[in-house]
């Protein structure tokens, strides 16, 4: 059996944070929007039938908020007490925390803006605190009554809004984390389409609304459940003939695991991971036995504890350059150096694991492919099945080192190329009465490691050839790679053949292998499957 194998190609999933509550302490601090409290609090107009509302009932609270008497009055000189056009205090409900770019704190209560002589009343309460993917906004219940007196100023009487709408988008956000302790400041806050829409259009989209502070805390976090993932800036599209850097990003890695037992890293200190580039084969973990020569680095940083870390560079200055620190939360960034490498075979990849001084750590073990352009690296790994010959029987052998690789394909009209010789096989026949025989070979789907990408086994051909040959043997016939529409090596085609009463004797068989892969196939390594089948 011959196996056509490439470099594996394994995506890496990120992890994702255990999510934490929010704690029902803490309060958001916001007034909504500053001129509109002003507007609100000074009103002096009286539109038939409704005269101004007194002064302290214009702006009112929604329990549980209450007025912010430390922030600045909107208007100054009103008489309420407290001035009615302050900011407020929305008490934290709950919520979520995931990370510092993924939350929701929940508030309760609010603010209501009486204004009936302008044909609105408008209530907005139960705000919400949102950060997804690093992008802030807030949302929040929003009620818009017009009375049957706004008809006269061409608006529809009638009650608008509804509960958990985005009322702002959020310019700038940072999140601030201390042990247990939250806090979010958003800058930049603008009144959002639908906010503006149940607003009945009193306040444009776009318009400023007021920059909030919220402080809460967390529940206490359970023992982190490690989850070792790294992500990685750029994997594929690299320029064989250049060096480029990428940033690898970890996450989920115990800081406390790796236990050192030799130097440079002292005695029972966290040895941290090794993060690699390089070439390597297919076994290469550690965990399971491999080598360190099964690891052919390229490009090399150590991620170790901050103790640790410490330790090294003071004992060991030399290597304080390829440090990085492991965060205690388990993470740690890296910038590594891609380019080829002088190993002719394996798969070229970011890889880390467990770093020198301690045990294998299988759960620190990660692989992330990295491909060039044009890559499609196809292999043969050709395992040994010698057959002693002996009088009076059939044998056959295939020779070699065990391996041919078929390069890197090369882009053409017509789709990827590339080329190899099958290893030899050397055929021996002394049968009596020499009956006869024949060798054949069919290949499978080529395919990325993953499954995420593959083409057809009819983009293998192959032209075969005898030398040696003393037992009358014949060569099979040319096989052109093919196409979807054509079979080329998926089918079964004959390598070599005997014809019965053939010449007792032996024959020596090659092949000129040729791939065709298709022109849209994705950068990548693949593999398959080339079985020969022996009749005799």
């Amino acid at each position: 059996m011959l196996a056509l194998l490439g470099a594996l190609v394994a995506a890496v999933p990120a992890s994702a944070a255990d999510s934490r509550d929010v704690q029902a302490d803490g309060t958001l601090d916001w007034g909504f929007r500053q001129s509109f409290r002003n507007y609100v609090g000074q009103q002096t107009a009286a539109l038939p039938p409704v005269g101004p509302v007194a002064v302290g009932q214009r702006i009112t609270l929604v329990a549980p908020a209450t007025f912010d008497t430390d922030g600045t009055p909107a208007w100054a000189a009103s008489t309420s007490t407290p001035n009615e056009t302050l900011p407020y205090h929305l008490p934290v409900q709950g919520g979520t925390f995931d990370s510092a770019t993924d939350l929701r704190i929940e508030t309760g209560g609010g603010a209501v803006f009486h204004f009936p002589s302008h044909a609105f009343t408008v209530t907005v309460k139960d705000v919400a605190v949102v950060v997804t993917g690093g992008t802030a906004a807030l949302e929040g219940d929003l009620s818009v009554v017009i009375p049957a007196s706004g008809a006269s100023l061409g608006y529809t009487p009638g009650t608008y809004g509804g509960d958990d709408i985005v009322l702002g988008d959020v310019g700038t956000v940072d999140v601030d984390t201390d042990g247990d302790d939250v806090t979010v400041t958003g800058t930049g806050v603008t009144l959002t389409a639908a906010g503006a829409a149940a607003l009945q259009d009193f306040l444009a989209a776009g318009s400023a609304l007021d920059d909030f502070t919220v402080t809460t805390s967390l529940d206490e976090s359970a023992a982190p459940a490690w989850k070792p993932a790294i992500a990685v800036s750029k994997t594929a599209g690299f320029d064989p003939s250049a060096t480029e850097s990428v940033t690898v990003t970890g996450t989920g890695f115990d800081p406390a695991a790796n236990v050192s037992s030799r130097p440079p890293v002292t005695a029972g200190q966290s040895t941290g991971v090794y993060v690699t580039f390089g070439r390597f084969a297919d076994v290469w973990k550690p965990s399971a036995g491999a080598p360190s020569s099964a690891r052919s680095v390229t490009s090399q940083r150590w991620a170790l504890p901050q103790a640790s870390l410490t330790q090294v560079s003071t004992d060991y200055p030399s290597q304080a350059a390829a440090l990085v620190e492991l965060e205690a939360d388990g993470s740690f960034t890296a910038t590594l150096d891609v380019k080829t490498a002088t190993a002719t075979s394996g798969n070229y990849g970011i890889y880390v694991y467990a770093a020198g001084g301690a045990a294998a750590n299988a759960s620190q073990e990660l692989f992330v492919p990295v491909s060039f352009l044009g890559d499609i690296n196809v292999g043969v790994e050709v395992p040994e099945t010698p057959v002693e010959p002996e009088p009076g029987a059939f044998s056959w052998t295939i020779g070699g080192s065990g391996a041919v690789s078929l390069g890197t394909a090369a882009s053409t009209a017509a789709g990827f190329t590339a080329s190899g010789q099958l290893p030899a096989i050397s055929v021996e026949d002394t049968r009596v009465g020499a009956p006869a025989f024949s060798i054949s070979g069919q290949v499978g789907t080529f395919s990325t490691a993953d499954g995420a990408h593959s083409f057809g086994g009819q983009a293998l051909g192959w032209t075969p050839s005898v030398t040696a040959n003393t037992v009358g043997a014949v060569a099979g016939g040319a096989v052109a790679p093919g196409s979807v529409a054509t079979s080329g090596l998926k089918a079964s085609s004959t390598l070599v053949s005997g014809a019965a009463g053939h010449a007792l004797g032996a024959v020596d068989v090659g092949a000129q292998l040729t791939l065709l892969a298709p022109a849209d196939a994705a950068p990548g390594s693949y593999s398959a499957t080339l079985t020969l089948t022996a009749l005799s």
